[in-house]
């Protein structure tokens, strides 16, 4: 009872016993003086705003950066004027600053930005105490992509002059964000369009619905949400139509799924071996001090069709294209081999394992071990292949597939009807006779490729891209919480990570040239 009684009252308000229980004095012996804390006295503090933080604090850092900057494209759309009506808005140069700061601290929301703007040191000395609202600095978030991409070049052309960019050599690496949704959120074409009748069916009878008395917000409120339900299940519908399209078979077709949270997020396996909504961010980072110089979101798992993308982004926004260009197995693909070298770029790359592709390609097929086409050998003198049964394959044709020219050879259908191997061997196919394809020959790009790679300075080069390549990633997770973005879209994560890629080269140069122009200055 008495332990029921001591749990009431931490629940009790501070105008009931509990307030007189924490008003009482600590028990101290009497023959002590103590200097103890009053709080109920009120102080009137001056404060000197410029000394909130010392000199090298990075939000002064972020200021002059920001100060230095052609900001013009963030004041499109702003018509308040002096001696004007309306309200004044908040100055883009500040907005900026402080997303930087924040960002660069893992704060990501922007309510929480605007509650930590009444205490925060950096928050304060930028906003000179008077809190940013939440709704200003999200709204700024979303609708500056152009803006933020115009800033994110002049820091490149900044970091190029100090000597951090030389594009002599070029990471690209991909990562897996996870999508403001989840796995149950996907539901087929079926369910999405019995789910949207029903939201028009809502946005219908709330506008045949009269205000009531005293009901005007709250009716408002239920409309704007009805409506945004709609809209976001309008979306999936189309989303659900545009993966049908890239389907042959309706069975295919059938078991295309979309999420209501997300349309435009896909299922992804991600680097630790989970399985859920994701986009797949691609970034370009240079060699020489780990800055980054493109990035892009995209909606396929696959990393090898973003590589023509990120060169034609470096191209666009450097002026020129890397000299040299480092990525792992997934980018190396005969595609991307042959544009490297009508692009001029050195392409240094994982070769991976023809062998093991082959192998999987088999297995999927129901073929066994020492059936590969390896294990069909020439036979002298002739125009044919012999099976491990014994049995010829005729040369059928010459076929191109995807840059690479085969050979064709094909056994005969009762031979491999009445094998007893058939089972290993063409499960699949005995009814039609084992066929076997054998390069005959291989684009020229990828035979170089594999011969480089088996250079030992190739190699020498390739063992560093993880500590380059890598680097930007783990920074992006670790400091700025990108493990899962907060917006919906793939147009507003895409403008998401280019915050968080912005701020991570704002800190690159906080750390390079800032640092030494404040000594220097000092």
């Amino acid at each position: 009872m008495a332990d029921s009684q001591q749990d009431a009252r931490l629940f009790e308000g501070l105008d009931g016993p509990a307030a007189a229980v924490q008003a009482e004095p600590a028990k101290v012996p009497c023959n002590l003086k103590l200097r103890s804390a009053n709080r109920e006295q009120l102080k009137v503090v001056t404060i000197d705003v410029d000394q909130l933080i010392p000199p090298t604090h990075k939000a002064r850092a972020i200021w002059y950066l920001t100060g230095k900057m052609d900001l013009s494209a963030f004041f499109l759309g702003l018509s308040s004027v002096a001696g004007g009506r309306g309200r004044r808005p908040w100055d883009p140069r500040l907005l900026l600053s402080v997303w930087l700061y924040a960002l660069s601290e893992g704060i990501t929301s922007s309510r929480e930005i605007a509650r930590l703007m009444e205490w925060e040191p950096g928050l304060m000395w930028l906003g000179a105490i008077e809190p940013v609202n939440h709704a200003s600095l999200n709204e700024f978030r979303k609708s500056k992509k152009e803006a933020l991409d115009g800033v994110f070049a002049q820091l490149l052309v900044m970091l190029e002059g100090a000597g951090l960019v030389d594009l002599e050599r070029m990471m690209v690496d991909g990562t897996k964000v996870a999508a403001q949704a989840g796995r149950d959120t996907f539901r087929r074409e079926k369910t999405l369009q019995k789910r949207l009748e029903a939201a028009r069916e809502v946005v219908r009878r709330l506008g045949e619905q009269g205000e009531s008395e005293g009901q005007g917000v709250r009716r408002a409120a239920q409309e704007r949400a009805a409506r945004e339900q709609e809209r976001r299940l309008e979306q999936a519908v189309k989303e659900m139509e545009s993966q049908q399209g890239e389907k042959k078979r309706e069975a295919e077709k059938a078991e295309v799924r979309v999420s209501l949270s997300d349309p435009e997020a896909r299922i992804m396996k991600h680097g630790d071996g989970a399985i859920g909504p994701a986009y797949n961010l691609q970034i370009s980072t240079d060699a020489k001090e780990k800055v980054i110089v493109g990035m892009q979101v995209n909606q396929c798992s696959a990393d090898g069709p973003a590589l023509g993308k990120a060169l034609e982004e470096v191209q666009e926004r450097m002026g020129r294209a890397p000299q040299q260009v480092v990525v792992d197995g997934g980018y190396t693909s005969k595609d991307n081999l042959i544009l490297a070298e009508a692009r001029k770029i050195d392409l240094i790359g994982s070769p991976g394992d023809p062998g093991q592709r082959a192998a999987n390609a088999l297995k999927s097929a129901g073929i066994g071990a020492g059936f590969e086409p390896g294990a069909f050998v020439q036979i002298e003198g002739t125009n044919c292949l012999q099976c491990p049964a014994g049995k010829p394959l005729a040369y059928v044709r010459q076929s191109q597939k995807r840059h690479t020219r085969y050979a064709q050879y094909q056994a005969q259908a009762a031979d491999c009807a009445a094998c007893a191997m058939k089972s290993q061997c063409c499960p699949k196919s005995a009814g039609k006779g084992r066929t076997v394809s054998v390069v005959v020959k291989e684009p020229e790009a990828v035979m170089a490729f594999r011969q480089k790679m088996g250079q030992e300075d190739a190699k020498a080069i390739y063992k560093q891209r993880g500590a380059v390549a890598e680097f930007p990633n783990a920074w992006l997770k670790d400091k700025i919480n990108l493990w899962k973005f907060r917006l919906r879209g793939l147009a507003k994560v895409a403008t998401e990570a280019l915050w968080a890629c912005f701020t991570y080269n704002v800190m690159v140069w906080e750390r390079l040239v800032w640092r030494k122009i404040f000594t220097a200055a000092v």
